[in-house]
């Protein structure tokens, strides 16, 4: 009787939650599926069933009801630039949506992605934030250019015949990480010395594989940070590189903790320079530290990386770009094995729009970071929304607007070089997102991509194998958003010959 009684309440409630969402919830005005309406697993059965399709759902969805679209019992999709900016620019009064993140980032909850307090993520920010200022950048120049001359070397010699090509996702990832690595710890992962991979590489790739699972069920990963080690090897053998890569932090924290005075021998500050400095009055808790390395290496590595895979890829399929790139290059850097700073490639006209061109390609985040409307939410988009709304908006439909990027899914440096449409087009791109929950690495990023992409195709002739140049069919930032951020669902091949003259 009374397991009945039970089952029967169980029906009522479910029977009525389903009637309040789908009649009398506050945002039932708004279009979009019922079932989307009705329960929030509408999303997980296009992460995990149809394999992170969410974006391309909400692309049709878009064309089918209009620009705000209801996607969740209390979530509101938008597809127009003012909505953005009151979301993610100008939204002080919105906050990160704490189910999302600590399910999405659930690896790492308490890294600064993972922050969803306003005041402790600002906290964070101030403390690492000198360290990624343009100033700071600048003085460790010589560390981002040191690893690219690695790069540049192992290309040269190991992978300069059509019997030796070389992946370049693989070869421009070790790279980033070694930088990344080199400049957050001062002790580089040397990822590029082991043949393109190392077990942070593998673990970062292996988070995003895995991102859709922790994402809908958070409580696996959970069980990965509190079990004991051997038991999740035996149990997951897939976590074994992040288990690893959280040891080998761990022990640098633990030894820079014992001995606070190896913090002048190191080679330049680091993230533990500022985060275990006397005057941080409450310095974060080893799993924290821990967290916002993995955090730092995850986001510092794979985003750069991406993008210049994604940039050189278009370059080498289009002989006009490519032609473009090495002639401005050469005309300014007439001597290759002399470095050209930053601040000088900034200034090349072309090498600035092929990189705008390639990081609107190359969106971080293609999936919409969802924030929560507060009490003192003046608008969203020109709508009044009562607080608790969730409110997002995917990056790609501003990298994807038409009215801003005319025939927005062609590859066109050209476009970034008319000043006419450049300033509007800028408030559309948002590779690193923006307002105050931005990329912290945003200046880092910048200069990689110039350094990376300036020294490739200033010092290597590069070509693609036949097989290679009709790829963009397996490029799934149109067609399968196959992760959270854009990916490529193989891997291309570079032919690579040293430039003598």
């Amino acid at each position: 009787m009374f397991f009945r009684l039970l089952a029967c309440l169980a029906i009522f409630y479910i029977a009525a939650k389903v009637l309040y969402r789908r009649y009398f919830h506050p945002l039932r005005k708004y279009p979009g599926p019922v079932f989307a309406a009705l329960t929030s697993w509408y999303e997980a059965y296009y992460n995990i069933i149809k394999r992170g399709n969410l974006v391309v759902e909400l692309e049709r969805l878009h064309n089918l009801y209009g620009p705000v679209i209801r996607i969740g019992p209390n979530t509101l999709h938008f597809n127009y630039r003012r909505a953005y900016q009151d979301i993610y620019t100008n939204g002080s009064t919105l906050v990160k949506d704490q189910e999302f993140y600590h399910s999405a980032v659930s690896h790492a909850p308490q890294g600064s992605v993972g922050l969803c307090d306003r005041q402790e993520s600002k906290s964070r920010r101030t403390i690492l934030g000198p360290l990624f200022s343009r100033r700071a950048i600048l003085d460790l120049e010589y560390t981002i250019q040191e690893k690219i001359n690695i790069l540049m070397t192992l290309l040269e010699n190991h992978h300069n015949s059509p019997t030796t090509s070389v992946q370049m996702s693989a070869a421009y990832r070790s790279l980033t990480i070694d930088i990344i690595t080199s400049y957050c710890f001062a002790e580089s992962t040397n990822s590029l010395a082991s043949g393109f991979g190392n077990y942070e590489q593998k673990s970062i790739q292996e988070n995003l594989n895995r991102l859709w699972i922790q994402r809908h069920f958070p409580f696996l990963i959970s069980f990965v940070s509190i079990a004991p080690q051997k038991l999740i090897i035996w149990l997951f053998p897939d976590f074994n590189s992040f288990v690893e890569m959280s040891a080998q932090y761990e022990r640098q924290i633990d030894y820079l903790t014992n001995n606070p005075e190896d913090f002048s021998k190191v080679e330049n500050e680091t993230i533990y320079h500022h985060l275990l400095h006397p005057k941080v009055r409450e310095r974060p808790s080893k799993t924290a530290l821990i967290q916002e390395a993995i955090t730092l290496v995850g986001a510092g590595s794979d985003t750069v990386g991406n993008a210049c895979t994604v940039g050189t890829f278009y370059a080498l399929k289009n002989p006009a770009i490519y032609q473009k790139l090495v002639e401005e290059l050469c005309e300014a850097w007439p001597d290759k094995d002399r470095p050209l700073s930053y601040t000088t490639l900034e200034k090349l006209p072309y090498l600035t729009a092929f990189i705008k061109e390639t990081l609107r390609f190359s969106i971080g985040v293609i999936h919409p970071l969802p924030r929560v409307v507060g009490p003192a939410t003046p608008e969203v988009g020109g709508l009044k929304l009562p607080p608790g709304t969730i409110v997002e908006m995917s990056t790609l439909f501003l990298h994807m607007n038409p009215d801003v990027f005319p025939d927005p899914t062609t590859f066109n440096p050209d476009r970034w070089l008319d000043e006419n449409s450049t300033n509007e087009m800028m408030q559309d791109l948002a590779p690193f997102s923006k307002g105050p929950r931005m990329c912290l690495g945003i200046n880092l990023a910048w200069c990689e991509l110039y350094l990376i992409l300036g020294n490739v195709f200033r010092k290597l002739n590069m070509s693609l194998p036949d097989s290679n140049k009709d790829m963009i069919a397996d490029y799934c930032h149109w067609d399968h958003v196959d992760y959270f951020s854009t990916q490529w669902q193989g891997d291309y091949e570079v032919f690579v010959q040293k430039i003598t003259e």
